[in-house]
């Protein structure tokens, strides 16, 4: 049960200024617009949400914009978390069946979860939230951002993807998670046959009772809002019937891999480990769903990075940020850093933090490690901004300061790989969301501090 003290902390994290329509201009000190410029006495003009003007203190602003002056804070597009992992934000990582995709991340999103707010606090603007991969075929993600009382007030963009395990879930060999890849789509395609067949015999029957004056009574309206016309399975080779079949044919598991399957779905495929990455990508070419592919991997995975530059797919990296092997003879550990060595193979990652680590559980302590370990800055900061939105499909609208893009950004104390700047104000869709100062639960923790 929810205290009333947490539920007043968080109605006030989430109320918006009173006086903001999503309109209004902010110039800082300094202007970060993640493409390799710095702007001195940035400003950045927010119109309805969305950016109409980027530049310096001499940028012409509408007389009836307010300007809010910050000369010795840093302007920032805010961090960007392409994949949430174990159970951030939701009541449920996974659900016990390996062939679900026809579950939605939106019914397991708790708008009041500890997380959303511990996010907003730290400078991140955009999650995306997806199933776990302890699954074959898992649900439906999206993306949100962490301030709202309602998942619709939350939601970025609900078409994030889908999730499918090329690794095998626990207690799963690689051999038996291939396997049940493969079964479910054996049985999708012995199914669609059959249902084709049944609808030729359905037709000719009805031609039949047409012919000798028989009355055929139509089918009525069933209130089902799924689509009743036919076509609706667009892959594979035609057999007998196919072009008859219609969404309202079929169930919702049918439903969900018939989409995969047609294109339709962003997907995620989890593939820790290089062998994974193998099978990923002879999975997604044969069937034609490669340009539909983001890779999610951990640092193991790196030896395949030649393959997944090949690709030029985006890949999202969990986990720690190292790969550490063993000398079986020697007992020495050699240690790989893994977002270098898949940058010098050409490929960009995302990376995503790590819950319950302190600092590997930021995304500026996370930058700031890719630096330290031979990253130029650009590709560090946009491994924890632009390679998320890019995966998500929104790169247009966000992890960016710049024209046309989303009104989210952070105010920063400092710059945002330095390990002591604090998040003083958080903007989305130009709307002020978060304000240090008014933030409830940190400032009963730094009263308790300076007792």
């Amino acid at each position: 049960m929810r205290t009333p003290a947490l539920l007043s902390s968080l109605l006030l994290l989430a109320a918006p200024l009173a006086a903001q329509n999503g309109s209004i201009a902010v110039r800082a000190g300094k202007l970060i617009t993640n493409d390799g410029r710095v702007i001195e006495n940035g400003t950045v003009l927010v119109q309805d949400g969305r950016i109409t003007a980027v530049g310096g203190p001499d940028l012409e602003l509408p007389f009836d914009v307010l300007l809010r002056e910050h000369p010795d804070g840093v302007l920032f597009p805010g961090f960007c978390i392409a994949h949430t992992q174990g159970r951030q934000g939701v009541d449920q990582a996974n659900e016990n069946i390996p062939v679900a995709p026809f579950l939605d991340v939106k019914d397991s999103i708790d708008p009041v979860h500890v997380y959303y707010e511990e996010e907003l606090r730290g400078g991140t603007v955009a999650i995306g939230v997806i199933p776990g991969n302890d699954c074959v075929f898992g649900g439906r993600g999206r993306v949100v951002a962490p301030h709202g009382m309602t998942v619709e007030e939350m939601t970025l963009a609900e078409d994030m993807g889908v999730k499918i395990a090329i690794g095998p879930k626990r207690g799963w060999s690689r051999s038996a998670q291939l396997a049940e890849l493969r079964e479910a789509l054996d049985k999708l395609d012995h199914d669609l046959r059959a249902i084709g067949r049944r609808k030729l015999d359905e037709g000719a029957r009805r031609e039949e009772l047409a012919g000798v004056g028989e009355e055929i009574e139509e089918p009525g309206e069933d209130g089902d809002a799924r689509d009743s016309a036919g076509g609706f399975v667009r892959y594979g080779d035609d057999f007998p019937g196919k072009e008859l079949i219609s969404e309202e044919d079929l169930d919702d598991t049918q439903i969900g891999l018939v989409r995969i399957l047609n294109g339709d779905e962003r997907l995620w495929l989890w593939c820790p480990e290089p062998t994974d990455v193998v099978h990923g990508l002879d999975w997604a070419r044969r069937h034609g769903l490669l340009e539909q592919s983001v890779f999610v991997v951990t640092a193991a995975a790196w030896p395949a990075a030649d393959r997944l530059a090949e690709a030029a797919r985006p890949v999202v990296m969990l986990g720690g940020l190292w790969q550490v092997e063993t000398d079986p003879v020697t007992g020495e550990e050699e240690r790989t850093f893994a977002p270098k060595a898949f940058y010098d193979a050409g490929v960009q990652v995302a990376i995503v933090t790590e819950e319950g680590r302190l600092g590997p559980d930021r995304p500026g302590y996370q930058a700031a490690v890719c630096v330290r370990e031979g990253m130029p800055r650009d590709a560090a900061l946009a491994a924890v901004t632009t390679a998320a939105a890019e995966a998500w499909g929104l790169g247009d609208r966000l992890g960016r300061i710049a024209p046309g893009y989303d009104g989210s950004f952070v105010l920063l104390s400092a710059d945002p790989l330095d390990a002591q700047a604090q998040v003083l104000e958080v903007w989305i869709r130009g709307v002020s969301v978060y304000q240090r100062q008014n933030d409830p639960r940190l400032q009963r923790l730094l009263e308790g501090r300076e007792q």
